[in-house]
């Protein structure tokens, strides 16, 4: 708890130090699952409750960048290759993300009570990872320990995307409704490490390097999902000269106009 308070202080001081008058600050509730290389997953036992928070600053009406945090337990429960297999552990989730509503938004104006958005950035997760040789020996070929990790934290840079709805609630408060994926370069979360790298061609000769390269970061299967509700809090109130009625051939307008510019 305490990493993520220092994270989030460390994002709202990033976020200010641009110097402009539109901020909002949010906390996140929701759950968290896994897309990998396991498959027949229970679902069931799968999906887990997940918070965070984030600190957004607003360019105008229709972009922000926001500083996201979010933790929980991501595991699941089901097969590899025909053989149980599970893994539980928390995962952090860091990611800075750039946010486009598709109608102009801001939090607590009566003019722009709603808008759907996407968002999309770079971000890194932290979790631990265990080589179980245990539990690996009977899916594995032999000749994957001798290339194997050992167990120890893991950092994997992540690409995140997603959707949501926002709705405003009063003056300075707004919630929301999100669902995103979270695209990793590591293939340890789910605790197999890439374990179909080497095989025996038959049973006569020796092992053979198959076309996919051991930890190829390229080519894993592990991904994290998250969805959830979002509370947003206006901290500090945007630009006073934006101009927040679209007209309907400009609800898809890139551009922000203010009342100046336009004069």
């Amino acid at each position: 708890m305490k990493q993520i308070l220092a994270i989030f202080l460390i994002g709202f001081l990033a976020i200010e130090a641009f110097g402009q008058p539109s901020v909002d600050i949010g906390i996140f509730g929701g759950a968290g699952t896994y897309f990998g290389d396991m498959t027949k997953i229970d679902f069931g036992k799968s999906v887990n409750p997940a918070y965070g928070g984030f600190v957004r600053y607003n360019f105008n009406p229709r972009f922000g960048l926001r500083f996201n945090v979010v933790n929980g337990t991501i595991g699941a429960e089901g097969n590899f290759d025909k053989e149980l297999w599970k893994f539980s552990k928390n995962v952090m989730d860091i990611s800075l993300l750039f946010e486009f509503n598709y109608l102009k938004y801001i939090v607590g104006d009566k003019i722009t009570p709603w808008s759907t958005f996407i968002f999309f950035g770079l971000g890194l997760q932290t979790y631990n990872y265990e080589m179980n040789q245990v539990k690996l020996t009977p899916i594995v070929d032999p000749t994957y320990f001798a290339k194997a990790d050992f167990s120890g934290p893991v950092m994997s840079p992540t690409i995140p995307f997603g959707l949501g709805v926002k709705y405003n609630l009063s003056k300075r408060w707004g919630i929301g409704l999100e669902g995103g994926l979270r695209k990793t370069f590591s293939d340890k979360l789910d605790d197999l490490d890439d374990p179909m790298s080497y095989s025996y061609s038959n049973l006569n000769t020796p092992p053979v390097d198959v076309q996919v390269k051991y930890t190829d970061q390229w080519h894993n299967n592990d991904w994290t999902a998250y969805a959830g509700i979002h509370l947003v809090y206006k901290l500090i109130y945007g630009n006073k000269e934006w101009d927040l009625r679209t007209p309907r051939n400009r609800m898809i307008d890139w551009g922000i106009w203010n009342s100046i510019r336009r004069q």
